[in-house]
């Protein structure tokens, strides 16, 4: 057993395995809402022949109408080469992102043999990655091209650093700056302790890059820069200054345990060992995990107060790379060496179990459900209900269907999230009263935790309107369940059916 516990990168391994196992055997992880935002207009394209999402169109007329402008285009420009390949189905996104991971993966695995971390140490940094579950955004294209930029500041290649960076950039805004900070502290940390010149050409470089891109779009494309606009002005990431909220905190203990104890083994070793600042001076395992650190506290610190909640997820592909050199520091032989090692691995191995609670949910329970409705059943449910809908009817999809949907011409597809302006309390019984939808395609991840309540109050509330409501799910998925569902979610392909039959025949607007 120890011999195995110490063959490198063996839990990298399992977690790949899992992976593609876990979606060739129940199609998951399922498309969340965010998914077809960003493959809608990919999709549009090779389908319909125009660049813009239409599932969008009430909210954000430009990104929805005319073309996609809503986010740096990089990652539609990888997802265009993949479905012109693979097909425009939900299936074919998700076998991208499965191989956008592996490529991620392989990438980490390689930073830590670079930095020789013992493989022991490589293997518990590893059950950190069971923490990626969700993977269906530009962030898996992202922090695959951040990671090479890591990688590349490790070899010493600053060049290749700035233009990785850049790449992160053109996919993530958000997840570019956290890689900027990370790497700008970490060269700032190899100026002041071990004397390297800091690039100065290659980080000039990449900031008039990136300078020049923005004024390109801004000045020479004022229509895309607009559009842009449009989508900031209505999620902003940097939503203004909060109260922290106790549920926020739980998000990041949760999500984001490991980079709190390496955050904690650090301030005890600067306290502790005197030796502390002269091990910063020729440790690159120390420096890195210091200054990466440094960069997840601020992304914490700002979900907490002022960013949107949400992007705390960017720590879970952050915490593999910060736990493996943290935990190198006081492997046997290093100038750390404690008699607390054990208790600390056991520490990290318990915030490991933490964050792979959604995982083991979705191994189990999500087995459950796809014995159940599996996600051709699913698909094919979804079809008979768009055949008996209305010609030119409204109907709101969620995501995960919407790649099946989008093949349709004769109704109107609407994303369920996106359906109309969230500028006030339920916008989406606003929206069901003037859309008029005859259908609601949901999954029970976004049926229960937002069209429930709206359903019920409509039905209550419209009398002369005709509600019925299908739900396929025979095997209860976690959605359903108010203490289960901020634990383990969107684990069920089963759609939930809601019919309106309308008192009229005035067409949808």
């Amino acid at each position: 057993m120890r011999r195995l516990v110490n063959i490198s990168g063996i839990t990298f391994a399992v977690y790949l395995v899992w992976k593609i196992t876990l979606l060739l055997a129940t199609s998951q992880p399922i498309p969340a809402n965010d998914s077809f935002f960003y493959d809608g207009p990919v999709v549009n394209y090779l389908l319909h022949g125009n660049y813009c999402n239409p599932s969008l169109a009430m909210v954000l007329p430009i990104s929805g109408n005319e073309v996609f402008c809503a986010y740096p285009p990089l990652y539609q420009a990888v997802l265009l080469g993949w479905m012109k390949c693979f097909g425009t189905g939900e299936l074919s996104a998700m076998w991208l992102h499965v191989t956008l991971l592996a490529g991620f993966v392989l990438t980490v695995l390689q930073i830590f043999r670079q930095l020789k971390i013992p493989g022991f140490v490589i293997n518990i940094a590893g059950l950190f990655l069971f923490g990626i579950t969700f993977h269906d955004r530009p962030d898996t294209l992202a922090h695959l091209i951040a990671a090479l930029a890591v990688l590349a500041f490790v070899r010493g290649l600053p060049w290749a650093t700035a233009v990785f960076l850049t790449l992160t950039f053109c996919t993530s805004l958000q997840i570019g700056g956290i890689y900027s900070l990370w790497l700008g502290l970490f060269a700032a940390s190899e100026a002041w302790f071990s004397k390297r010149a800091i690039p100065w050409a290659a980080i000039f470089s990449f900031v008039s890059a990136l300078a020049g891109l923005i004024t390109l779009v801004k000045f020479g494309h004022p229509h895309l820069w607009d559009g842009f606009r449009e989508h900031l002005a209505i999620t902003p990431s940097v939503t203004g200054l909060r109260v922290p909220r106790l549920d926020d905190t739980l998000k990041i203990v949760r999500s984001s345990p490991g980079i709190l104890l390496v955050f904690s083994m650090l301030v005890v070793l600067a306290l502790k060992w005197r030796g502390f600042l002269n091990q910063l001076k020729v440790s690159t395992q120390l420096r890195l995990a210091t200054s990466g650190t440094l960069a997840a506290l601020a992304l914490m610190g700002g979900c907490l107060v002022v960013l949107t909640p949400n992007t705390i997820h960017v720590g879970n592909y952050l915490q593999p790379l910060m736990v493996g050199c943290a935990l190198a520091m006081i492997a046997s032989g290093s100038p750390f060496e404690c008699k607390w090692q054990r208790t600390i691995r056991s520490l990290f191995l318990v915030a490991a179990v933490l964050v792979s609670i959604r995982a083991m949910g979705m191994t189990t329970w999500g087995m459950l459900c796809h014995r159940d409705v599996n996600h051709a059943q699913a698909l094919k449910l979804v079809n008979e209900s768009l055949d008996s809908a209305q010609d030119e009817s409204a109907v709101f999809v969620s995501a995960a269907y919407l790649y099946n949907t989008a093949q349709r011409t004769n109704v109107t597809w609407l994303h369920s999230d996106w359906a109309s302006l969230a500028n006030e309390g339920d916008w989406e019984l606003r929206a069901i009263q003037e859309r008029r939808p005859t259908r609601l395609l949901l999954t029970q991840f976004d049926y229960y935790r937002r069209y429930e309540r709206i359903v019920s109050q409509f039905r209550r509330e419209r009398g002369d309107v005709k509600v019925d409501i299908l739900n396929t799910a025979q095997v209860q998925p976690p959605d359903a369940i108010p203490s289960m569902r901020r634990v383990v979610q969107h684990v069920s392909w089963a759609p939930v059916i809601v019919e309106f039959t309308w008192p009229s025949t005035t067409k949808t607007k």
